[in-house]
């Protein structure tokens, strides 16, 4: 009986090592590329060329932009991020479109009270049916108010900008779209966290994830591509890039049976040929941003800062409609054509379906051999438990490889947060790991589950978990 159960556990090992060399291959490649595209970027692409500097982008003329924000339920945080953005933007040429439901008045009435204040820069979009629905619903249906309002005030939008209600906007994003559209059918703007305390793991996560993906990973899936996923906030489309998306068959530009429309949308448009830019440049000369909204070590970048979860269950459920989209109904919907390169990026998309599972289940499977280790040694001399693994085998020089590649991953990962967030979160995102490992594990169980129910059920569209917000203030103390 202890003989097969010591071979499940091994077993289990080869099949957990086995992912984890996969994962941490594609991370070494990832950071490879990083460094090369620095050297590149230091001594070709801008040696002796001129910075971007304010007075650049203000000498190009304005463009009519729409921001477009879905809100559900978002009463409690919505015109405080009006507010903020209306003061804070650094541009004329704009209009903030709110999508609001029939049946959620609260957020009705907060955007019409701002309406006397903020009129010339503020419109209600509102959607003809109840929700919640999904945030494509919505975001299609602030587009048809787009349109509308062109016919009253007879200008057409040239760019669409998506953002969320808990955003803050950057002051210089609008002229950074501005000055790439429409060379560029889409412009994603780097997403950070709010500055968060240092004992809120659950929060302070998404730090750390936020700060690998869009200090390293977008530049360099951009460089290898030539575009770039949106992340649902920051993001800019050109005109012809929405209509180049609108499709009859949905009524829109965004599709309303995935529950992540902004990834799918910029890899639809990736296939089409359409080209995308992640823009971290610093813009000189700009005006500095508010002490709690600066980078640690990129100040000068116009970046968009929000709040995420702060409870555990609620990270879980905002990750599962991530996971859910991207990996899973990802595959389904993009399949894997494409460049080989775009292939890879599809494979480096979808492995957490995998690697989020692993992870925690290495976590168990290493307690099932140490837990009958400990009994073996207290009560019978350790004269039934072998060794998990022979020294020199390959299993042996496997875990050691993974081991390795994992002490890197956790130093790159703390060097991106350390760029944005500063010294204490860098050392902070090693413990957070293990805790943001839990997270993932149980979001994509249920990402599955639902999946999997979803199809059995014969449903293509699978309900929205939107996340609740409740305050819009930067609630932190400096660590």
């Amino acid at each position: 009986m202890l003989e097969l159960y010591l071979d499940i556990i091994h077993a289990a090992i080869w099949a957990i090592a086995i992912i984890f060399l996969m994962s941490g291959l594609d991370e070494i490649i990832f950071d490879a590329a990083f460094v090369a595209w620095k050297i590149y970027y230091r001594f070709v692409l801008v040696r002796d060329k001129p910075r971007l500097r304010l007075a650049t982008l203000k000498a190009r003329k304005e463009q009519t932009i729409a921001i477009m924000v879905p809100a559900w339920q978002e009463s409690a945080v919505i015109a405080d991020m009006i507010r903020h953005a209306v003061r804070e933007i650094d541009y004329r040429d704009y209009m903030i479109f709110v999508g609001v439901y029939p049946n959620d008045p609260e957020t009705g009435r907060a955007i019409a009270a701002l309406i006397p204040e903020f009129g010339d820069h503020l419109c209600i979009a509102p959607v003809s049916h109840d929700g919640p629905t999904t945030k494509s619903d919505c975001l299609n249906a602030i587009i048809a108010q787009t349109r509308r309002w062109e016919q009253k005030q007879g200008k057409t939008v040239d760019i669409y900008v998506l953002h969320d209600a808990e955003d803050y906007v950057p002051r210089y994003g609008l002229r950074v779209f501005n000055f790439l559209m429409p060379t560029k059918a889409i412009v994603q703007l780097p997403v950070f966290p709010l500055d968060v305390r240092w004992n809120s793991f659950t929060e302070g996560h998404y730090l750390d994830e936020f700060a690998q993906v869009h200090v390293k990973d977008l530049r360099v899936r951009e460089w290898l591509t030539g575009g770039v996923p949106s992340a649902g906030v920051g993001t800019g489309f050109s005109r012809q890039a929405i209509e180049m998306a609108w499709s009859q068959s949905v009524g829109g530009a965004f599709r309303e049976d995935l529950l992540t429309e902004d990834y799918e949308i910029a890899m639809q448009l990736l296939r089409r040929g359409a080209r995308s830019a992640f823009f971290d440049g610093i813009v000189r000369d700009a005006e500095e941003a508010p002490a709690s909204m600066r980078l640690w070590a990129m100040r000068g970048v116009p970046a968009v800062r929000g709040a995420f979860p702060d409870r555990f269950w609620s990270a879980v459920r905002q990750k599962t409609r991530w996971t859910l989209g991207i990996t899973l109904q990802g595959w389904e919907d993009l399949g894997w054509e494409g460049t080989f390169l775009q292939k890879y990026l599809y494979f480096r998309d979808r492995k957490p379906l995998f690697t989020n599972l692993a992870n925690v289940g290495a976590y168990f499977i290493f307690l099932c051999w140490l837990v009958p280790l400990i009994i073996d040694a207290l009560f019978f001399d350790g004269r039934n438990m072998p060794p998990l693994y022979e020294s020199g085998s390959l299993l042996h020089n496997l875990i050691l490889l993974n081991l390795t590649i994992l002490v890197a991953f956790m130093l790159v990962r703390a060097l991106c947060t350390l760029v944005i967030f500063g010294p204490v979160h860098a050392l902070l995102s090693f413990p957070r790991l293990v805790w943001g490992n839990f997270i993932n594990f149980i979001a994509t169980l249920r990402a599955i589950h639902q999946f999997v129910e979803a199809r059995r059920k014969g449903k293509r569209r699978i309900p929205w978990e939107k996340t609740a917000h409740s305050s819009h203030q930067v609630h932190a103390s400096k660590v």
